[in-house]
């Protein structure tokens, strides 16, 4: 049943009466619960909360006063209201007694229809009425409780609020001092690229004095058309991955003067976590750059002199081939045994020495010279290797060192500067080199000298080994050799800046260089190149054909 529906309670020793009694009230929203003695009725009463109680004054071990005396001793059903039903109204003695026992009426038998449902129905309305005000009240004690404990609450945020106001003024503080004192420029920009807030290094390098001259313009401003592929992937970095980190771009200031800049960029989260707006640390590395340039100048113009006798040698034996020819030619025609077909097959290789002293000529001259303004093209990583051997083969045989080579031929094309890469090889060919003469004057006396490159494909990578039995590298050079200046070669012999070129160089290309080295054994270096534009060529190159 539902708890919200009232409750009747009609007690008679007589069950016709009950029976008749509770088909009057039929139609009445109330639930009836019936009793044929007091005893019974007790019990009903313990377990239910009645909105009425129609007692019987005539019944048998428990009449309807003593009923009701007891009902009114119970505690929490002291207030049921009692209607008395008795066969006989003209004993006053009686009626008093019923109304001191706690009747609030009487009816008499035999029951009128009308007035009986009339007077049920008004106790009805009275206990729904005395139900929604009980419920009021729990519900003002349940909100009063509730008040109480919010403005506790209140009182704690209050306290919390201030202690984060006064955290918040010293965050702002210490904000604006960072911005103010940072080496490097800091830049603030909404979701949208609108530059909000610069620190002064920031507006200085944009080439400005007062930072309202910048605030509001878009960063893309600051953009040329050729450094547009490389915001878009400092933006999606940024976006995708929370931040990135130093990656080099062409900026332009105000009046358009370009400059070299590294940026890095992270989100700027609200205290829910909401993205709300970016934070770009931006410094002028163009100093930087050209510093870099002349070392690596240097560096290659350092090689080339190391191989200067090794070139003499490439150079030397395609001389030698066209001496030799033309020394034929005349003593043939000295004999007058020249035949035009003889004369035509000489000739040709003579050209052929003198195109492969020009070829050699060329390459090194385009090696010599400054790349930096090389146009990025797919080269073949394995062409630019036995470039590299053509140029070291004569001296590496002259000091009868083995150098083989094992190129994976199903390597795509990768894209960028050929002559930097081999710039990187013929350093590791060089180092190589200097470590088994090393081993040979300081060891080893008679042991099979030998360098092996070999190139493959492997975990989404171009690989390319380098593997010398030389001295080998100490482990507490090992952690060093790849920074600049570092060498570990006789003073004199060396920059100590080849490997940290080259570490650069294959940054350059998105690559890494691993070194494994041990004494008096050898060294292993894998230069690893990613494939995700080298696969994009390969694709290229297998719908031409």
């Amino acid at each position: 049943m539902n708890n919200s529906i009232s409750k009747i309670l009609i007690v008679d020793d007589n069950t016709f009466y009950l029976s008749l009694l509770k088909t009057i009230l039929k139609d009445i929203e109330a639930e009836v619960f019936l009793a044929n003695s007091g005893k019974e009725a007790l019990q009903l009463i313990k377990e239910n909360d009645f909105a009425l109680a129609i007692l019987d004054i005539q019944m048998p071990g428990m009449d309807g006063f003593e009923l009701a005396t007891h009902i009114r001793n119970l505690s929490h059903r002291d207030l049921v209201p009692f209607i008395f039903l008795t066969a006989d109204f003209s004993d006053e003695i009686q009626m008093f007694k019923g109304y001191d026992s706690g009747a609030i009426d009487y009816l008499t038998k035999p029951i009128n229809k009308a007035i009986f449902i009339n007077k049920v129905k008004i106790f009805l309305e009275l206990d729904l009425q005395k139900r929604v005000l009980m419920a009021n009240k729990s519900s003002l004690q349940k909100s009063k409780a509730e008040l109480e404990l919010k403005q506790s609450e209140l009182k704690l945020q209050n306290i919390a609020l201030q202690k984060a106001q006064a955290e918040t003024e010293e965050s702002r503080k210490l904000y604006h001092s960072l911005l103010k004192t940072s080496p490097d420029g800091i830049i603030i920009t909404d979701l949208n690229g609108k530059i909000i807030e610069a620190s002064d290094i920031a507006v200085e390098l944009l080439g400005t004095k007062v930072s309202k001259n910048i605030e509001g313009l878009h960063f893309i401003q600051f953009i040329p058309k050729s450094s547009k592929r490389d915001l878009l992937k400092i933006y999606r970095s940024t976006v995708n991955e929370g931040m990135i980190q130093n990656h080099e771009i062409k900026l332009n200031r105000l009046d358009k003067s370009a400059f070299i800049g590294e940026i890095s960029s992270c989100q700027i989260k609200d205290s829910n976590g909401h993205l709300k707006a970016y934070m770009t640390v931006l410094r002028d590395i163009s100093e930087r750059k050209l510093i870099e340039k002349q070392l690596r100048h240097s560096e290659r113009m350092s090689g080339i002199g190391e191989l200067a006798t090794g070139m003499a040698h490439e150079i030397n034996q395609p001389l030698n081939t066209i001496s030799l020819t033309i020394d034929n030619i005349i003593f043939s025609l000295d004999n007058k045994t020249i035949t035009e077909t003889y004369l035509k097959t000489k000739i040709d290789k003579v050209f052929d020495s003198i195109s492969r002293i020009k070829k050699i000529i060329e390459h090194v001259r385009t090696f010599a010279r400054d790349q930096d303004d090389f146009v990025h093209t797919n080269f073949d990583i394995n062409k630019s290797i036995n470039n590299c051997i053509s140029m070291v083969s004569e001296q590496m045989h002259h000091q009868d060192i083995q150098l083989k080579f094992n190129p994976d031929e199903e390597i795509p094309n990768i894209k960028g500067n050929a002559y930097r890469l081999e710039q990187v090889l013929l350093n590791m060919l060089i180092n190589a080199k200097d470590a088994i003469d090393e081993k040979q004057k300081k060891s080893c006396k008679n042991f099979k000298k030998k360098i092996e490159i070999s190139t493959n494909l492997a975990n989404e990578s171009i690989n390319i080994e380098i593997k010398d039995n030389g001295i080998g590298i100490s482990p507490e050079d090992m952690d060093k050799v790849l920074l600049p200046f570092y060498t570990t070669k006789d003073p004199g012999h060396g920059t100590g800046l080849g490997l940290s070129i080259s570490y650069g160089i294959i940054k350059e290309l998105g690559g890494e260089i691993d070194i494994q080295s041990k004494r008096q054994i050898g060294t292993t270096i894998l230069i690893k190149i990613p494939i995700m534009q080298a696969k994009s060529n390969l694709q290229n190159n297998k719908h031409v054909q």
